[in-house]
Parts: structure tokens; C-alpha cells; sequence
């Protein structure tokens, strides 16, 4: 049986979509067409790819191996087309990344779009999402890369973390009418606790442990302790708004929230030695990387050196004063 490149794109298409009108609209063909294709792809293979149902298509086991095989040579074709074409404003493909709310806000988004630039016949797509859903879609291969903090998934046989160079320090703020934000001097970790915690996505365990230790002995002298986190939110926007419009704290790097910063809407209100993120890129293990999600990789980098300038101009415009330490502290 002959493999047609239109065929792979088909089954690809249809396995991320989970819809032949959905599929069928992004290939720019009927749906009827694709479903006649896709039907005669199962009878030379003897098999079904797909289970259909009133809620749409899912891959069947070998459906799952068959899409993971066609993602790899759809990969393969569109690099040997660059190569072929030779010159790198005319590369034509598709790369996939991910990120958390942080790196994606802070500089993900800016690697991308200067890719664009640079590549305007690649497409891109970029996930946002919490590292298991990442490493999902990795092991899945609807991921070229993703990055995620470099103490996450270290133990990951079939992944590949590498660290980024920068550790970025993270801090608590609040809106700037907060009760916490009359003083220009930081205050503890755990007053900070004290009020209802908004996080934009799951906290890496080694920042969790003090966070909850510090929500412990500012909780402890409350008659209604705050649960932790109070508020869990899909994205960074969310927590934003929220903290704009509430008592609620949030902690952040702050290029995320370097706007806010700027025109006077958040403050910093503290720091910790141990409130910061160090971000790594998670590959699969084993599998080679295409010439496009190099390139964007290369951006991904330069990138966050350009966010860490910006780093440093805030601390040094917005960062709390250090309270005197008393006795008993």
C-alpha cells in the first residue's frame, strides 16, 4: 500500500479536530470527501482508525499508533521541502510549543511572534496549560517542545529537560489600594498569606511546600483561615482581573505583570529566597528536532534574556524596600 501525504494530513487532521465537519473545514474540503477518504485508507488497512459516534471520532489503538507514525513523516516531508527549497525565508511547515502562564505571558508570546516574522510560510501554534497536559500533548507529538519549570519532570524517563540559563525571582502582589500596600517596605511571606491566594496554574512542589507553610502561620491567628489556593484560575488574565478587583494576592514574575506595574494599578508587597521560577525545554527523549522548532527554540531564548533586562528594570522601579529584621523575627 502506497502512503499518500494528503491521506496523513487527513488522519492528523481528523484526530485533532475529532470531527470530520471541524477536519474537513480546516483541509478545505467537504466532509463527505474526507469521510470517503478516511473510509477507504481503513478498508486497505483492514482496520478501523476511528470510533464514530453521535459526540464525535476518537482514535482507536491503532488509529493512536498509525496518527503518531503520520505525524512523524508530515515532520519529515515538510523539512525535506525547507531543505529542498534551501533558502529560509521560504520555508514552508508547522511547529508546535507550550508553555505555563508565565513563560507564555512573559516570553514565549514575543519568541513567537518574531518567528512569524522572520518565517511567515510556518505555521505556529501555541498551548498554554499546566505540565501534565503538556507532557500530554508531548508524548502525544502535537508538541514540538514545551518549557515548564526545570524541578517539574526531571524523572521523566522518555523526556528530556533542559535547563534555561536564567533563574527568574518571583514576586507576591496586590492591587495598589490593598491593606497590605500602605508601606513602602515589604512585608513577611505570611502576612501575605494570610489573604485569599489566586494562582493561575498548579505550583511546582518545591515552591508549594513554603508557600503552604507560610499560609499556615499566617492562617493561624484567623478565626476563618482562607483555603489554599482560594481562587485557582485557567490562564493569567483571570488572576489579574481578580487581584484588580478584590483583596486577593497573587504571585507572579514580573514581566507578567510589567503594564500593571508601570501605570500604578499592582505593587510588589514581598520576595522570598525561595519564590522564584528557573524554566527548562521538555522534548520527547530520542526524538530529533526539525530545523523550524530550532530556529524557534533559538527565539525561546533570546527572548527570555530580553525579558530578564526588563526584569531587572522593574526591581529596580517597583521592588519593596527590605523590612528591618526586629529580634524576635
Amino acid at each position: 500500500m502506497g502512503l499518500e501525504l494528503q491521506q496523513l494530513r487527513q488522519v492528523v487532521a481528523l484526530a485533532e479536530h475529532r470531527s470530520f465537519v471541524r477536519a474537513a473545514a480546516a483541509l478545505h474540503i467537504s466532509q463527505p470527501a474526507l469521510s470517503r477518504s478516511i473510509q477507504n485508507l481503513e478498508r486497505q488497512l483492514g482496520n478501523s482508525l476511528f470510533l464514530r459516534s453521535a459526540a464525535g471520532v476518537v482514535p482507536t489503538d491503532l488509529g493512536r499508533l498509525y496518527i503518531e507514525r503520520a505525524r512523524d513523516l508530515l515532520r519529515m516531508a515538510d523539512e525535506l521541502e525547507s531543505a529542498a527549497i534551501g533558502h529560509a525565508a521560504q520555508r514552508t511547515g508547522h511547529v508546535s510549543i507550550g508553555g505555563g502562564p508565565y513563560p507564555t505571558d512573559s516570553f514565549l508570546g514575543p519568541a513567537t511572534a518574531r518567528f512569524v516574522e522572520q518565517f511567515p510560510r510556518v505555521s505556529v501554534q501555541l498551548h498554554s496549560g499546566d505540565w501534565n497536559d503538556l507532557a500530554h500533548r508531548l508524548r502525544s507529538r502535537t508538541l514540538d517542545f514545551f518549557v515548564a519549570d526545570a524541578s517539574l519532570l526531571a524523572g521523566e524517563p522518555d523526556l528530556e529537560m533542559t535547563p534555561m540559563p536564567i533563574q527568574h525571582p518571583a514576586y507576591f502582589f496586590a492591587r495598589a489600594g490593598h491593606p497590605l500596600a500602605q508601606g513602602k517596605a515589604s512585608v513577611l511571606a505570611a502576612e501575605v498569606m494570610a489573604w485569599p491566594f489566586a494562582t493561575p496554574s498548579r505550583i511546582p512542589p518545591r515552591v508549594l511546600d513554603p508557600l503552604l507553610a507560610a499560609h499556615r502561620e499566617g492562617s493561624s491567628h484567623l478565626a476563618a483561615a482562607p483555603p489554599f489556593p482560594a481562587v485557582e484560575c485557567s490562564g493569567l488574565s483571570p488572576v489579574k482581573r481578580l487581584v484588580a478587583a478584590s483583596n486577593a494576592v497573587s504571585a507572579a514574575i514580573l514581566p507578567c505583570i510589567a503594564e500593571e506595574l508601570d501605570d500604578g494599578r499592582f505593587v510588589l508587597l514581598a520576595t522570598a529566597p525561595w519564590l522564584y521560577l528557573q524554566f527548562g525545554l521538555v522534548s520527547l527523549r530520542g526524538r530529533p528536532w526539525t530545523q523550524t522548532a530550532e530556529k524557534l527554540r533559538e527565539l525561546v531564548l533570546h527572548a527570555e534574556r530580553e525579558a530578564t533586562q526588563l526584569e531587572r528594570r522593574l526591581i529596580k522601579d517597583h521592588a519593596p524596600r527590605k523590612r528591618a529584621r526586629s529580634a524576635h523575627e
